[in-house]
């Protein structure tokens, strides 16, 4: 049970393979068939290139049985392309047959003529003709011709019969011409299997006729002197008789296909195989293949098949029209939404546009907001720094004032009770001795070692940085026993923030004009500007 059911799944698993295969297949034909009625024009000059070229023959061949032979060429090329033009050459070669008196010509030529008779649907004028054939001067070949063309005509007249009897009376008529083409023609001949093929399908047997077909298109499918756009046309018909729709619309495309790029005006497949596409709802395609059978049917001037896509076009045009009509109604109701869908996206990108611009704004704001806020921290950072640095600064002066102070008083008191000791004892000229100007020259230097010394605790590198703003051999040496020049201290206490003349001369006992003086010696031998050296100074230390 289990065996069974895995067959059944494995059967249906290959026919939805199958069937997707062949879907696929037709579709693809479908669009080599679109491509090749798009180049029909082409293929067409293809075929009148041939025929004219065959002309040239003509003009420079006077034989008149060798005329006639070219112009047979012409005919097979053109029977099928444009019938005036077959009719035209078949005429010309029964007055060159009449002309040499040759009987054999003369049926050739009048079977040519009768040939384009029926194609164009006059049938009685046909079978005039062909019955006014001499029947006893026919080779075989001929015969095998002979019957043809009266199998073709009643087949003609088959599809248009009226009443079933008629139909019938014909269907009978046919068989015969079948059993006779069949005694008089070769069994390797193509037209032996056709008629053969048509055989089997009166008696129902499509199968085997099938893979006849199937078997002739194989072999000599890729072959151009084949007639492969009837071949495929056939396996299509036994396809339909199948009711194998999909088989037979891939086959009726590839007799389009072979019939359009061949220049074939005359033919069945592309009719048969829009009628279809219409059935199944593909208009648009539907039309465009019954147009150009149309087209190609008035061109070739082949009556019958005119009046054949006559039934079918009014219905596809109808079709086609209805269906331009939805997609235009549509289309209206798309560009409407569209107009709609723009306009709002039209607000919508001005809102946003508006949007965005006040978004830039803002951000330009916030940015110049930012860029504020950076540099008040980088001043508040600089500010700290300096706080930092100053309130350094100050805790290194306040302690050594303090010292200073208490040293100070400590000496102002024993100076002081060391004269009131002299003072008592009338000591005085030592009393006198003791207030020499000398104190205060030693105290100062004293003061000066005090500022030096914690100056340079707080800006240890402060003589090698100040001398690299100098140019070389200008430098400043502090002398032996000497911490600092009074030219480094005048800058010494501008790098602690005292920049007035006064004040630097107050503080270190000179007068304005001596602190102007050592400013003017010390920017005579700058290396940088003045205003980089003012900048520098400050940067001391950090």
């Amino acid at each position: 049970m289990r065996l069974l059911k895995s067959i059944f799944l494995f059967l249906l698993l290959f026919q939805v393979t199958f069937v997707y295969a062949t879907h696929r297949r037709s579709d693809s034909l479908l669009l080599v068939l679109d491509n090749a009625i798009n180049e029909k024009l082409v293929y067409a000059q293809q075929r009148e290139r041939q025929i004219d070229s065959l002309k040239t023959l003509l003009n420079a061949n006077a034989d008149l049985e060798q005329r006639f032979h070219v112009y047979q060429k012409i005919y097979e090329i053109s029977r099928y392309y444009n019938m005036h033009w077959a009719m035209s050459f078949a005429e010309n070669q029964t007055m060159i047959a009449k002309e040499l008196n040759n009987r054999n010509l003369l049926n050739i030529s009048e079977m040519n003529t009768s040939e384009i008779l029926g194609i164009m649907g006059m049938y009685k004028e046909s079978l005039d003709m062909i019955n006014d054939i001499d029947r006893t001067q026919l080779n075989r070949q001929q015969w095998s011709h002979y019957y043809h063309l009266h199998h073709a005509l009643y087949l003609f007249m088959h599809e248009n019969a009226l009443s079933q009897k008629e139909k019938n009376q014909y269907g009978q008529i046919i068989g015969n011409y079948k059993d006779s083409i069949l005694q008089t023609t070769e069994i390797n001949e193509f037209r032996y299997h056709f008629v053969t093929n048509g055989k089997l399908i009166e008696a129902g047997r499509y199968d085997e006729a099938l893979y006849r077909m199937n078997g002739l298109y194989q072999d000599y499918g890729n072959d151009y002197d084949t007639p492969l756009g009837t071949l495929a046309y056939i396996i299509s018909d036994l396809y339909a008789l199948k009711n194998d729709i999909e088989n037979e619309k891939q086959y009726l495309a590839i007799s389009a296909i072979a019939d359009l790029e061949r220049g074939v005006k005359e033919y069945i497949a592309l009719r048969k195989l829009a009628i279809l596409l219409y059935r199944e709802g593909d208009i648009n395609r539907a039309y465009s293949y019954i147009k150009c059978a149309m087209e190609d049917a008035i061109f070739c001037g082949a009556r019958f098949r005119v009046l054949e896509i006559s039934e079918a076009l009014p219905i596809i045009t109808a079709a086609y029209e209805n269906k331009m009509k939805q997609d235009n109604e549509k289309l209206l109701k798309y560009l409407a939404l569209i107009s709609v869908l723009s306009l709002v996206l039209v607000i919508s990108v001005l809102f946003i546009w508006h949007q965005m611009k006040k978004l830039a704004t803002a951000k330009k704001s916030i940015q110049t907001m930012y860029e504020d806020i950076r540099l008040m921290n980088k001043d508040l950072d600089e500010l700290n720094k300096n706080l930092s640095e100053s309130n350094h600064v100050k805790e290194a002066y306040i302690g050594s004032i303090f010292i200073l102070y208490s040293t100070y008083i400590n000496k102002m008191e024993a100076y002081r009770s060391h004269i009131y000791r002299k003072l008592i004892t009338n000591h005085t000229e030592d009393a006198k001795r003791m207030t020499d100007s000398s104190l205060v020259a030693d105290e100062l230097k004293e003061f000066f070692g005090n500022f030096d010394a914690t100056f340079l605790n707080l800006y240890p590198n402060f003589i090698d940085e100040f001398n690299a703003l100098l140019i070389d051999g200008e430098q400043i040496i502090p002398k032996t026993g000497d911490i600092l020049t009074p030219e480094l201290r005048v800058y010494a206490l501008i790098r602690l923030g005292i920049t007035d003349n006064n004040k630097i001369a107050t503080f270190l006992h000179y007068s304005p004009q001596t602190v102007y003086n050592y400013k003017l010696k010390i920017r005579n031998k700058l290396a940088v500007s003045k205003e980089a050296f003012s900048v520098f100074i400050r940067q001391i230390g950090k």
